[in-house]
């Protein structure tokens, strides 16, 4: 006997059966038991939340001698007959590849044939935004003005795409993802009903994988069963999903949010040597950090995100450590990246690229790269220089404060990387109306020196003083001068080779 997936058998045959989509249920039951059924419902939604299932069910409810709360009794003459799939009161037509103008003629000019079982012809036009214009116009006057004994109802997933002279004569239903907790639940009764084994948290990961389609959630499900040997584990639905191992992920999402791209890139290199899929993997990082900025913003994220435990206290580790700012703005990076991947044949280099610049972000604070606390070490590096290096002069103070006031402004700009080349270094005012700029550092130089950054800084430092600037770069210090400067810095355990 050929074998039946899942969400084939136990596609639902009642409506306390269907999941997530009680405002449908109860309006369409409530019809039912009051007599007022409406000529035409138009379903729309996401693929695998039920639309073509709750079609089917009204249509033998509507026809069903003695309903039940609603929905068909199964037993009776009329649903006896409407289960065979010959019978011609309940037909279902694929606009996707029946949509032409002559086909919907064909139907219109049928439809005054009365129904042959039940009280009503109901007529499921599934996927109806594949008619053509001039297939809609031939729809039109028949949904405006039925026979008593005829039901439309039309099921898409792209509603934009429905001339609105359709949508005003329908009455319409919007069916909405479906909480993973309620699809979860679904498969675990499957699951039992079949005598599978299976890990709480493997259930999760399928309802979560489904993203709020049943019917891919049981697709998935259909597949680690066969998977999965004995028991369905959590390691094994990984394996079926091709995600990452998530401890994996976690030592990425670290090493990214540290700015340590030296060994982001490593471990980029050897998951694409496993054969990772990189639009698969930004995903998975992405929501890794969404489930890390749950753990740090939100109070019962264990109950919500429902992880292993040694996974759960990966993310709060994480979450701890860098701050909502740092967070959100790599997840960004990888959001962000998910169109690109529509249009390009190198998946890899936009995933390096993004990993690159969500460690190398300047605005973004926490970890290594938190801004704060990078400025605050230059400073410090420059007063040591201005100790060992450079003299000052009476006037220095001031010009120091001046100086410090300008990066300030300049970072509040969003100028990072610019506030730390002003940092680097060493000013004193010249004269009534010049300052002087001493640049150490041919990269802080190039930084100060570029057209579109010199124009920022003077317009910058215009606003804070009326003073002149003069920029100009000093020679390194030598080595003479800069081995007894180094281990004044950093102590006699530095080795120089």
């Amino acid at each position: 006997m050929a074998y039946t997936s899942l969400y084939r058998r136990y596609r639902p045959d009642t409506f306390r059966d269907v999941i997530g989509q009680n405002h449908i249920v109860r309006t369409l039951v409530n019809q039912i038991k009051t007599g007022n059924i409406g000529h035409a419902y138009l379903f729309t939604g996401t693929r695998g939340t039920g639309k073509t299932s709750v079609a089917k069910i009204f249509s033998r409810a509507v026809n069903c001698l003695h309903p039940v709360d609603g929905s068909p009794c199964g037993k009776c003459e009329v649903c006896l007959e409407l289960a065979l799939s010959g019978n011609f009161d309940v037909l279902e037509i694929d606009a996707a590849s029946n949509n032409s103008v002559d086909q919907i003629r064909e139907l219109t000019d049928k439809i005054n044939f009365p129904p042959t079982i039940g009280k009503y012809k109901v007529y499921i036009v599934d996927e109806v935004h594949m008619l053509s214009k001039s297939a809609h116009n031939a729809l039109l006057k028949t949904l405006e003005e039925p026979p008593e004994h005829a039901i439309f109802i039309l099921a898409t997933t792209e509603v934009h795409a429905i001339p609105a002279t359709i949508l005003s004569r329908c009455l319409r239903f919007d069916f909405r993802l479906v909480p993973t907790s309620l699809i979860a639940e679904r498969i675990k009764y499957i699951f039992d009903d079949n005598g599978i084994k299976y890990q709480d948290q493997a259930v999760r990961m399928i309802a979560s994988a489904g993203q709020g389609s049943v019917r891919d959630a049981l697709s998935i499900a259909d597949m680690c069963v066969s998977y999965c040997a004995g028991e369905i584990t959590y390691d094994g639905v990984l394996e079926v999903l091709g995600t990452s191992d998530p401890m994996k992920l976690v030592a990425l999402a670290r090493a990214i949010l540290d700015g340590d791209v030296d060994k982001a890139l490593q471990t980029v290199s050897v998951m694409c040597d496993l054969g990772k899929s990189m639009s698969i993997l930004a995903s998975d990082i992405a929501t890794l950090l969404r489930n890390a900025l749950y753990v740090k913003a939100c109070s019962n994220a264990a109950d919500l995100l429902s992880l292993p435990s040694e996974l759960y206290a990966a993310l709060k580790e994480t979450a701890e450590k860098y701050s909502v700012q740092k967070l959100l703005s790599a997840m960004k990076c990888f959001t962000a990246i998910e169109g690109e991947f529509r249009y390009s044949t190198q998946h890899r280099i936009l995933f390096e690229a993004a990993v690159i610049s969500a460690a190398t972000d300047p605005a973004a604070e926490g970890g290594r790269g938190d801004l704060a606390a990078r400025i605050a070490a230059l400073e410090r590096i420059v007063n040591a220089l201005g100790k060992s290096g450079f003299k000052s002069t009476p006037a220095e103070p001031d010009a120091r404060q001046v100086w410090s006031r300008l990066a300030s402004e300049l970072e509040r700009a969003g100028a990072g990387f610019l506030a730390l080349a002003v940092l680097d270094a060493d000013v004193s005012f010249e004269g009534e109306d010049a300052m002087r700029v001493k640049i150490g550092s041919s990269s802080a130089m190039r930084i100060l020196t570029d057209n579109a950054n010199r124009e920022k800084l003077n317009r910058t430092f215009a606003a804070l003083s009326k003073r002149r600037l003069i920029i100009e770069q000093v020679q390194k210090l030598d080595d003479d001068q800069a081995v007894p400067y180094l281990v004044s810095m950093f102590g006699k355990s530095l080795e120089i080779k």
